[in-house]
């Protein structure tokens, strides 16, 4: 690994180059910030990742801009600049990533984060691996940015030095996520979800106020273990409390298993040097056969717009994007799959504002992220349903049931008018 300097830097972006970016809280925004101050120098470049961490600069500038962006998964920083076209969007499951990474994309250059060595010379790429150990095999160039705040890990986030090109040292925060305030709807939801949970069980959630407060409902359970996609605060409190065990897992005895966090700097204080958090490859914790292999495995997913059916769009408002596909297939799958296991999907029965979030149908251009084939409970502040072996009509009375009761009434007679077969509740 040769050390090099910002000069040095720019000359290995070499023009046509598809540079692919680690993500989540190990993005090097460092780097980002050298390619994006010299934007008009080094282009046209293009940056692959899924969702990278705090500003992403190359947006900002008043240069002439060579870069084209394509995002995997959009977080929240890249929804203003998909909505005036800056940046592109892959729809591609999450497990999928790796592989498309290595066989596909075959990028010219990566930008990694990387913890300094340890005593044996290995480095840690932090509180997220997903597809990077994929990017790093199969790119002739490795540039990591050695940054003292990212914190150590276990699993597949282990580097020898050898797997590194070139390196910067430049020290900065990563990226800390705010906690969501809870309300009474997502609270009570969080107890409808708790309901379906055994003791034993092994748990995935997103993030956000209703996977928030899944955890906080689920303090009271015993041996509960984790195999999800990413680590949270919800998470950490939960294995606090004691719930958490790890032991009556099938796979994985005795750890957490994730393949990215994202938090508060507890969290990830939390997750430095603890050998229990394992950090994964995507390919392996969102893998459905490793899924399944979990007795009573819960997967908990949110929800933009759930249709009578039951199809589930996570991904969009219609036809702009705001998220992306994600890893909710792979683990809705894998958890149906799963002997004792539930697949939940978990929203409140109105946005913010009050528009309805369950409705006849979804509205024009929205993504279905999980098929009506695929769902099986479907949770509200109303309630939960199960709509495994229910026909149209019956799923759409069990959805009614539990949507706003001032929307219920509406619902019925567009239920009455699409399915011929309906019967009200």
């Amino acid at each position: 690994m040769q050390e090099i300097d910002e000069s040095k830097f720019l000359d290995l972006i070499k023009s046509g180059s598809k540079i692919y970016v680690h993500a989540v809280p190990s993005t090097p925004q460092y780097l980002l910030k050298i390619i994006a101050s010299n934007s008009d120098k080094v282009g046209p470049v293009s940056l692959y990742h899924e969702e990278i961490s705090g500003v992403a600069p190359y947006f900002n500038t008043d240069k002439k801009n060579n870069i084209r962006d394509v995002s995997l998964f959009l977080g929240r920083n890249m929804r203003e600049a998909y909505k005036y076209g800056l940046t592109q969007y892959l729809p591609i499951f999450l497990s999928d990533i790796p592989k498309f990474v290595e066989n596909t994309l075959k990028p010219d250059i990566v930008l990694v984060s990387i913890s300094p060595s340890d005593r044996h010379g290995l480095h840690s790429l932090g509180a997220a691996v997903i597809a990077i150990k994929a990017a790093i095999k199969s790119s002739p160039v490795v540039i990591a940015q050695i940054n003292e705040s990212l914190p150590r890990t276990f699993g597949d986030a282990t580097v020898p030095e050898d797997f590194i090109d070139y390196s910067i040292q430049h020290n900065e925060p990563i990226h800390e996520e705010g906690r969501n305030e809870i309300s009474n709807e997502e609270m009570q939801i969080g107890e409808n979800v708790a309901a379906l949970v055994p003791d034993g069980a092994t748990l995935q959630a997103g993030i956000g106020a209703i996977p928030d407060a899944v955890m906080k409902s689920l303090v009271g359970h015993r041996d509960l273990g984790i195999h999800t996609e990413m680590f949270s605060d919800g998470m950490l409190g939960l294995t606090e409390s004691g719930a958490v065990t790890n032991m009556r897992k099938d796979i994985d005895i005795g750890h957490a298993v994730a393949t990215f966090a994202k938090g508060s700097k507890k969290l990830y204080n939390f997750l430095n040097d603890n050998p229990q958090i394992l950090m994964k490859s995507v390919d392996y914790t969102n893998d459905t056969s490793n899924i399944r292999k979990q007795k009573n495995m819960i997967s908990v997913n949110s929800a933009v717009a759930v249709d009578l059916t039951g199809q589930v769009c996570a991904e969009s408002i219609g036809d702009l994007m705001i998220s992306g596909v994600g890893g909710q297939m792979d683990f809705v799958r894998g958890a149906a799959l799963s002997p004792g296991g539930k697949s939940i999907i978990a929203l409140t029965s109105r946005t913010k504002s009050g528009k309805p979030k369950i409705a006849s149908s979804l509205l024009p251009g929205s993504g279905v992220t999980t098929t009506r084939n695929h769902v099986q409970w479907v949770v509200t502040e109303f309630g939960a349903v199960s709509l495994q072996g229910l026909d149209l009509g019956e799923r759409a009375r069990k959805l009614i049931s539990i949507a706003h009761p001032d929307d219920r009434d509406r619902l019925t007679k567009e239920a009455m008018k699409i399915y011929p077969a309906f019967v009200p509740g």
